[in-house]
């Protein structure tokens, strides 16, 4: 009977344990395994290397990466603008900056549906919100694709690439992003999916001019991220300024592969391993693997800290707001507000 008993919990306890989860760090793991194995086999690379750190370059970098976040921030506004959706400014960056927390879980959806679930608290429609979110992600991966392509033209280091006639199997996927980020081709397909699941259809307001405007705004801020990105690896490892294009790119690029990769949390292992076969074409493996970790690092820094003085600035401005007299008017207006619209 005993026995039955410890059975019966043994396969409740494997029942729960969690396989998909499970295999996915295992993937990541080896992927960093890989890595450290580059860097072990290659020490004599590493030893040799003049690796310094320059004060100006890095704080420099560190600053224009940091405003690259804001300039997506704008991005997402104009999404929200044109969709009907938008917030008041300074809950738009808090929502933005509170929901960046859930790309570092597995799946990649946190970052999606904590986004999604503060507007829908506000009343927002469930479709505007979900096409803001569509395009916000649409926009930023097309931008990526085409700083990429941008910097594979230029960068001689990769010549033997275009040799190969495997250019244009880079412009095509971005020519076929450009036609289905139009809304009226996005408005047939999702129209065409509401009537099979017999759903009323949807007309969008937004219009491909308004989609060129926040794609141009999202390339904008790859291209300071990439600056900083530059100036960063420059202030620990010297690269020639002419290199910045390249470095923009591959930042582009991995990043974009990190956020595909629904099994990484916040892309970990998948940024880093396409980093370091971008990097090997302007530096050794093993120097493009300890610089890849470094970045991580970095990167990961300046979004906690981003979020950590969102939220002080949010509580310092709530206590402002708590010793106006006229705050209790204002916030019980603010919840009426958004009672009738959820009603």
């Amino acid at each position: 009977m005993d026995s039955d008993l410890y059975m019966g919990v043994d396969k409740e306890i494997m029942g729960r344990f969690d396989y998909k989860g499970f295999f996915k760090w295992i993937l990541v793991t080896a992927i960093f395994v890989f890595l450290g194995k580059v860097v072990w086999e290659n020490w004599s690379q590493v030893k040799h290397t003049p690796f310094t750190l320059k004060l100006f370059p890095f704080i420099l970098g560190t600053l224009l990466f940091a405003i690259s976040y804001f300039i997506q921030v704008w991005a997402w506004y104009l999404i929200t603008h044109k969709t009907g959706i938008a917030i008041a400014p300074r809950e738009t960056i808090e929502s933005w900056f509170y929901s960046q927390l859930g790309k570092y879980l597995p799946g990649k959806v946190w970052l999606l549906l904590s986004r999604f679930y503060f507007y829908e608290s506000r009343g927002k429609s469930k479709k505007a919100i979900s096409l803001a979110l569509y395009f916000e992600t649409a926009t930023m991966m097309v931008a990526a694709g085409f700083i990429f392509w941008i910097a594979f033209l230029l960068t001689e280091a990769m010549d033997p690439f275009f040799s190969k006639n495997l250019w244009a199997g880079v412009l095509l996927p971005f020519l076929l992003a450009l036609v289905i980020l139009h809304p009226r081709v996005i408005e047939k397909i999702l129209n065409a999916i509401l009537l099979r699941l017999k759903k009323e259809p949807l007309s969008l307001s937004i219009s491909y001019f308004d989609v060129l405007k926040i794609l141009f705004i999202c390339i904008v801020a790859w291209m300071a991220g990439g600056v900083g990105f530059y100036l960063f690896i420059d202030s620990v490892f010297s690269v020639p300024f002419q290199s910045s294009i390249f470095l923009t790119g591959a930042l582009a690029i991995s990043s974009t592969l990190g956020l595909i990769a629904l099994f990484a949390p916040g892309g970990l292992g998948v940024r880093e391993g396409a980093l370091v076969y971008l990097l090997s074409y302007m530096m050794p493996e093993a120097v493009g693997v300890i610089l890849s970790v470094l970045t991580r690092l970095w990167m990961t820094l300046i979004e906690i800290g981003l979020i950590g003085m969102v939220y002080l600035f949010s509580l310092l401005q709530g206590e402002k707001e708590k010793g106006n007299p006229a705050w209790d008017i204002i916030k019980r207006q603010k919840d009426q507000n958004r009672r009738e619209k959820s009603q």
